[in-house]
């Protein structure tokens, strides 16, 4: 078993080109529409991601693993990654 990583970010704290980049990302990836709960179990040596975001009025959690991850959704994971490794440095 893996570590776990859990990290918050507020865009309204971040840097104005992290921020938007984020804000695409949510936006591209349909993160609202996409269902909260994916279905498939994780395999061994897979990650396994759980996405909340708090949009004010909205409130989203996705949760995937790395082979069940929509197309859609893996920049924005990909992006959260990044940045919460930057932040544990």
């Amino acid at each position: 078993m893996g570590r776990e990583m859990a990290i918050d970010f507020d865009l309204n704290e971040m840097p104005a080109n992290i921020s938007q980049r984020l804000q695409n990302r949510i936006t591209e990836s349909n993160f609202f529409a996409t269902p909260v709960v994916n279905e498939a179990l994780s395999r061994p040596d897979e990650f396994e991601y759980t996405v909340t975001i708090d949009a004010g009025n909205s409130m989203h959690t996705v949760r995937t693993t790395d082979t069940s991850m929509s197309e859609s959704l893996r920049p924005l994971i990909e992006a959260l990654t990044e940045l919460a490794k930057a932040s544990e440095k």
